[in-house]
């Protein structure tokens, strides 16, 4: 610091300037502001001592060389992650593993009044047998004399007056270490480590210190895979740090959200760069997360008079569109897989969002309402579309368990037991494979082509009249399907005419083929007849039945076997 500054409570300052003037020796005096580095924690001046230090020489037997070389043997996810560490290994000096700190890790070292180091292999591990069994402790509690008591002096050094040294480890060598720590003593892991993770900073720190001990001990790398992950930022990109003030805490989010929700916030971003939080974000995830828990809430309810046993169909017998559902959870498996595989997280909570709000809500589901709300219990169609769910529901489950596994651990139990909590937790469960009958598109082929023309044209009509105010949902119409003869689609059409009104969800649809017509055209109007209060379609009739009143004959049939 400046001789200047007043702020050192330095007297020896002022004395040294009344030295130099006295002496007439003080050329000039003036204030120049300058760089000086500070502490990034106290913001306050750091001040520099030259000490003496321990050090691993890091060109030794070529130890450089060679950890450079085993990189190119390690996964690294994102894959720059490569470049960065090779960059630290290249021009890393020697590491100075000493630390005059009063806790820690003691480095072994006696030393005599001349300062000369004590320090071999047969002294370090007759040290670390004492400390295994009495643990660090015994370093700082005992004298010299008593930590030596049993050890053989080399000749050099008996007769002298040794005493113990005062410097700790370096902490890079305990985390450096955690890899024989942790897989070297337990009989049923492997070494090395399947995967090291943590944030982007550890390529200097642990990552690499993990690679220097790695490679002195067993000369190889103690990983074969590293993903690098960014850091929690505010919803503007800056930086949380405690130092600007007390941040939000994780608790604080779980107790407002469930920890399902700050889990489900986490898997949905990309964790290879920096990961935004705000509460607009996290009111994002809270939409996504309930969409997904009405999902499977949904599913569960439709189960509720279900049994496998006694209500279980070939899979060949199931309905089209259950065939379909079936087809689509198939993909959804694979693709999450491998999502899960590449460790592309956020690219799996995306799949999964999107499976539960295209596939299920807005279509299955909403075409399969009106059998499992409407049908008799026991008909084919109502035990099909159970059958499905049944299938879909064990599939979507396991899939999120690592995202939302309170969630998922709660819909679980409810499906194999219809409680709340069970002692066969989902996690314990095997991963979703994928099933070649599910995948067969062969099958599906009628039901992808119905859906297309559902959305590219039926959807269409079907909005204008809501426009136009002429209908209120889409069970209030009625559409005319015109088309010419060789139209490709008219062989589905014809072949699929008992399913369209539920696969278009509306009343009533009539196929007419007309020459005059150069492709496909929809007529949409409002449906004519009597709306029936139980399905809410539109039928020509009302039949009454006592005690429900006025019904579609469908519904009648279904009701007189309940009489």
């Amino acid at each position: 610091v400046s001789v200047l500054e007043k702020s050192t409570g330095c007297p020896a300052n002022d004395s040294v300037l009344e030295i130099l003037e006295s002496k007439n020796a003080l050329l000039a005096k003036q204030n120049h502001h300058h760089q000086y580095p500070h502490c990034w924690r106290s913001k306050t001046p750091v001040v520099f001592r030259a000490m003496d230090q321990w050090f691993i020489s890091l060109d030794r037997d070529g130890l450089r060389d060679r950890c450079i070389e085993s990189i190119e043997d390690v996964s690294f996810t994102p894959e720059w992650g490569r470049n960065r560490i090779r960059g630290f290994l290249e021009s890393r000096p020697d590491w100075c593993i000493s630390r005059q700190r009063s806790w820690g890790v003691p480095i072994p070292v006696f030393y005599d009044q001349e300062d000369e180091p004590l320090l071999n292999s047969d002294l370090i591990l007759f040290l670390a047998d004492k400390i295994e069994k009495e643990g660090t402790d015994l370093w700082f509690k005992l004298p010299s004399d008593k930590l030596l008591e049993g050890f053989t002096l080399p000749a050099e050094w008996k007769g002298k007056e040794l005493k113990k040294g005062s410097d700790t480890l370096d902490v890079w060598i305990d985390s450096g270490c955690s890899h024989r720590a942790v897989l070297k003593n337990m009989s049923d892991l492997d070494w090395p480590a399947d995967l090291y993770l943590e944030g982007s900073d550890q390529h200097r720190g642990w990552f690499q210190s993990s690679l220097w001990t790695g490679m002195i001990s067993y000369q190889k790398a103690p990983y074969q895979r590293i993903l690098t992950h960014g850091f929690v930022v505010d919803g503007d990109g800056r930086k949380i740090s405690k130092s600007d003030g007390k941040p939000q805490t994780a608790d604080s989010y779980v107790q407002k959200y469930g920890a399902d929700v700050l889990r489900l916030w986490v898997c949905s971003e990309d964790f290879r760069s920096d990961i935004p939080l705000s509460e607009e974000i996290l009111g994002q995830i809270v939409r996504s997360y309930r969409t997904l828990r009405n999902t499977l809430k949904f599913q569960l309810g439709t189960l509720h008079d279900f049994s496998i046993d006694e209500n279980g169909m070939p899979l060949e017998n199931l309905d089209l569109i259950d065939r379909w559902a079936l087809f689509k959870t198939n993909e959804l498996v694979q693709e999450v897989t491998e999502c899960f595989e590449s460790y592309e997280i956020h690219k799996s909570v995306q799949l999964i969002n999107r499976y539960c709000s295209g596939v299920l809500s807005s279509t299955y589901h909403d075409i399969i309402k009106d059998r499992l709300y409407t049908l008799d219990e026991n008909d084919p169609k109502r035990r099909s579309t159970q059958n499905s769910i049944h299938l879909i529901f064990q599939s979507l489950v396991k899939l999120i368990g690592p995202l939302t596994p309170f969630t998922a651990d709660e819909a679980w139990s409810f499906f194999i037991s219809g409680r709340e909590h069970t002692d066969t937790p989902l996690l314990l469960e095997d991963w979703p494979e994928l099933n070649s009958a599910w995948g067969d598109e062969s099958v599906i082929i009628d039901a992808q082509a119905l859906l297309s023309l559902r959305d590219s044209h039926i959807n269409e009509s079907l909005e204008k009249l809501r426009e136009e105010k002429k209908i209120g949902q889409s069970l209030d119409a009625e559409i005319e399907l015109r088309y010419p003869k060789n139209d490709p689609i008219s062989v589905v059409l014809k072949k699929r005419a008992d399913d369209l009104a539920e696969f278009f969800i509306v009343s009533k649809v009539t196929l007419v083929e007309d020459d005059n017509e150069n492709h496909l055209v929809v007529l949409a109007q409002h449906a004519s007849g009597y709306r029936c209060p139980r399905s809410w379609r539109w039928v020509p009739e009302l039949v009454s039945i006592e005690p429900w009143g006025e019904v579609s004959p469908r519904c009648a049939k279904v009701l007189s076997q309940k009489i």
